[in-house]
């Protein structure tokens, strides 16, 4: 057996049994080529592509060895989506093709010749949707017998958005004035705020604070970068005020310029947690109680501001503000765009226009638009995301 498919295999089985035996007790086996660790395989596309699929063995095999395949139905993907917590939907019918029902492994190689998975069409698709495909090993006129968790290989088609987002030079910030009377934001027991950023530059180490805002209200729920007793390049959400009390929850991330993130922050009622490009950063205990967001101090819930300054030299695009804690599925699925009548979305800025009286418009159409203090902005053209 190839020793390092072994030692993942190894590690795999570990996960499911409470000890692994001596590697070489386990037999050669059939596996879809880069799902030892996961059978996710993430397909990013702007356009129709084609990706190539192989097979792998564990050990060279002795004789030419075809290995049948097949796309797989709903069913199957109900059944991942069931185990994993996501919600993917196959693709639209006639979008997607397996160029061929079987491959074959020559004699004296690990790895099948290629089959062509394609995505024909992108007209039928749906923005927002995440959507997903399973692919099937259904046989083998070998020896090896498949590797039945990776029997299934999970495609998972996702689809760059292109679109503007806006440059704040840390000159301008945007104003949500609705936050302040609103009284849905009066006392919330959860909430998730989410922004993508693109930081120019960060101030210098020296500087005091040197905070860079992203979104909130300040000394009240304030997301930003940077502090006296912190890197100018560290996130913090600082604080959230729960119930009276200040909780200060600090990443551990240090981010660099010119680079998009995903960045998140979620209170759940007992606890804050950051999250960075759709993977856990920090967590702490926090609450319980309410936050309430009908604040007026330094003129309420601000984007690229705070405290009447303290600017974000950088770009922003895709912030939502939610009534609830979203999952990690829920964060890494929705990176580049939500379906603005999701549950608990609250406000939805896409910072990619302004609307006829010069805002950003919220999306959900709850009235939370954000108003450019000054015109010091710029747009930045075809931004994509994922990357």
């Amino acid at each position: 057996m190839n020793k390092f498919l072994k030692y993942i295999l190894c590690g795999a089985a570990v996960m499911a049994f409470s000890a692994c035996q001596e590697v070489a007790d386990y037999q050669d086996v059939l596996l879809f080529t880069g799902t030892e660790t996961s059978p996710k395989v993430t397909f990013t596309i702007e356009e129709p592509r084609d990706m190539g699929v192989t097979v792998t063995a564990t050990n060279k095999v002795e004789k030419d060895t075809k290995v049948t395949l097949a796309i797989g139905d709903q069913s199957l993907l109900d059944v991942y989506n069931k185990q994993t917590g996501k919600s993917y939907e196959m693709p639209p019918a006639g979008s997607c093709d397996l160029a061929s029902k079987e491959t074959v492994i020559k004699s004296g190689n690990y790895v099948s010749e290629a089959v062509k998975f394609s995505v024909k069409s992108l007209d039928d698709f749906v923005e927002g949707t995440n959507y997903c495909i399973p692919l099937v090993i259904t046989g083998t006129d070998g020896d090896m017998p498949i590797l039945e968790a990776s029997r299934v290989m999970y495609v998972v088609i996702n689809r760059t958005i292109i679109s503007k987002a806006v440059d704040l030079h840390g000159r301008c910030g945007f104003n949500v004035p609705k936050f302040q009377t609103d009284p849905r934001v009066a006392a919330l027991g959860q909430v998730t705020m989410e922004i993508r950023v693109r930081v120019n530059s960060f101030p210098s180490p020296n500087a005091n604070p040197g905070i860079s805002s992203l979104m909130g209200i300040e000394e009240n729920f304030l997301f930003r970068f940077g502090d006296i007793s912190i890197e100018k390049n560290q996130l913090q959400l600082a604080p959230a005020l729960i119930a009276g009390k200040k909780y200060f929850t600090t990443g551990e991330t240090r981010y660099t310029t010119g680079k998009w993130h995903q960045v998140v922050c979620v209170y759940d009622g007992s606890s804050v947690a950051l999250y960075v490009d759709g993977k856990l950063d920090v967590k702490f205990g926090a609450g319980p109680g309410t936050i309430d967001f009908n604040v007026d101090y330094c003129d309420g819930f601000w984007f690229g501001k705070s405290a009447n300054g303290r600017y974000l030299n950088g770009a922003i695009s895709e912030a939502r503000f939610w009534t609830r804690a979203l999952t990690m599925n829920e964060i890494q699925d929705n990176a580049c765009y939500v379906d603005p009548t999701s549950e608990g979305l609250l406000a939805y800025w896409r910072f990619n226009a302004i609307d006829d009286n010069g805002n950003v418009r919220d999306e959900t159409g709850n009235g939370f638009d954000a108003i450019p203090e000054n015109k010091s902005y710029t747009w930045i053209e075809n931004v994509k995301c994922p990357f």
